[in-house]
């Protein structure tokens, strides 16, 4: 079954950070997307992208405003005309028979409505999920407010080793990323916690081979990797005599 994701939020981010997440997360999965009556600089790149890779998306509008753009409306599954946007959508995910995914557009003008929908859906046990930072997640520390943590916050997870229960519970998105920040793209959340579990013992690639020439005219031949080079070379030094 597809994931969906919940778009929330009005901020705004450089048009490459919210699109490298939006592919991040990839067409194949469903999208609610709210309309506040007008195109936001943030949400014109969100509408744009949905629209450009042809995703499956519901608008959630808020009642009595302006219209949705008709070019909008036409590639919508759905359009539906509610009080409250963002509590809609959060209500929506937290309903589905595979719990939903928040996205937030964290709005530094108006950080009073992005703590709200954040809280909200932390609150609602949503993985909640900054679109405009590169989907690091939101969370709250102890009884402070829910902030967004900053790339520059983060620790340096890249030799960090997961369980395969641990990825099991991360976000789409966040296992592929997980992935392609270790040197392989994956189309799958599956191929993704394959490819992170899998066992770091396995055989290196071949890089040459050695023939022994024997005193009695017999020839040993193997494979040398690059361990076993190493290896070599450690019992060669430590046995050679001088010249």
């Amino acid at each position: 079954m597809k994931e969906t994701y919940g778009v929330v939020g009005t901020g705004s981010a450089p048009k490459k950070v919210i699109e490298s997440a939006l592919n991040d997360i990839g067409a194949s999965s469903t999208f609610l997307v709210p309309w506040y009556g007008k195109v936001t600089t943030g949400l014109e790149i969100v509408y744009d992208w949905l629209l450009d890779n042809e995703a499956t998306f519901t608008i959630v509008a808020t009642e009595g405003s302006k219209a949705v753009p008709k070019a909008l409306a036409l590639k919508a599954a759905e359009v539906h005309q509610v009080e409250d946007v963002a509590d809609y959508i959060l209500w929506d995910l937290k309903g589905r028979s595979v719990q939903g995914l928040t996205l937030v557009m964290w709005d530094t003008e108006n950080e009073e409505e992005s703590i709200r929908v954040s809280s909200m859906s932390i609150d609602l046990q949503l993985s909640t999920l900054e679109l405009t930072n590169g989907l690091v997640p939101i969370i709250i520390d102890g009884d402070e407010t829910p902030e967004p943590v900053r790339d520059d916050e983060l620790p340096d997870f890249g030799e960090t080793n997961y369980s395969k229960e641990t990825l099991e519970v991360m976000p789409s998105a966040l296992v592929k990323r997980m992935a392609k920040d270790k040197g392989t793209v994956v189309k799958t959340k599956e191929e993704g916690i394959a490819f992170l579990t899998k066992p770091n013992d396995e055989p290196t690639h071949e890089i040459g081979s050695i023939v022994i020439l024997m005193k009695n005219g017999d020839e040993i031949g193997f494979t040398l990797t690059q361990e076993l080079f190493k290896e070599v070379m450690a019992v060669v030094t430590a046995h050679q005599r001088p010249w």
